[in-house]
């Protein structure tokens, strides 16, 4: 069976994660490592960026489902002996670059992303840095939280 509207678009994300990289012209290397939903990322695994679909709201009208899905994108790096805050700095940079990004994908190295075409908008809700690490701790990481606009047909998941 194909995949839902919803899939795709998170599908789409996690490929466009992947291009995060100093040669595609960001500060860091998260897209190195791109996962979804991963709880634990050993230290070989790292730069990584992990991307978190979470629970959606819809609205029903007229034969159509508006949904608003969100999302965590977190990006996770070793920062050596960079200040955390520098390269936490750094690091929700190239997340806002990424995924709010609207110009030209056709470009090498890609500058920006055409959207997904099931994706109506995406909005930034928020970001940053929780906590910095402890002492003897040698990664560091920063999140962006977005919302996702799509519709589909009323109760069908797989068409728009």
């Amino acid at each position: 069976m194909s995949d839902t509207i919803r899939e795709t678009i998170i599908k789409d994300f996690l490929t466009r994660g992947a291009v995060i990289t100093t040669a595609n012209g960001y500060n860091t290397n998260i897209g190195a490592n791109a996962f979804r939903a991963r709880k634990t990322i050993d230290p070989d695994e790292l730069p990584a960026c992990d991307l978190w679909p979470q629970p959606e709201n819809a609205e029903n009208k007229y034969g159509v489902s508006t949904c608003i899905m969100k999302l965590k994108i977190e990006g996770i790096v070793a920062f050596g002996p960079t200040n955390p805050s520098v390269v936490s700095e750094q690091i929700l940079g190239d997340l806002k670059k990424c995924f709010l990004s609207h110009y030209d994908t056709t470009t090498s190295p890609p500058t920006g992303w055409n959207r997904c075409a099931y994706i109506d908008g995406i909005v930034y809700t928020g970001g940053g840095l929780d906590e910095y690490p402890d002492d003897g701790q040698l990664t560091v990481g920063a999140y962006i939280r977005l919302e996702v606009t799509y519709h589909t047909k009323l109760d069908d998941p797989y068409t728009q």
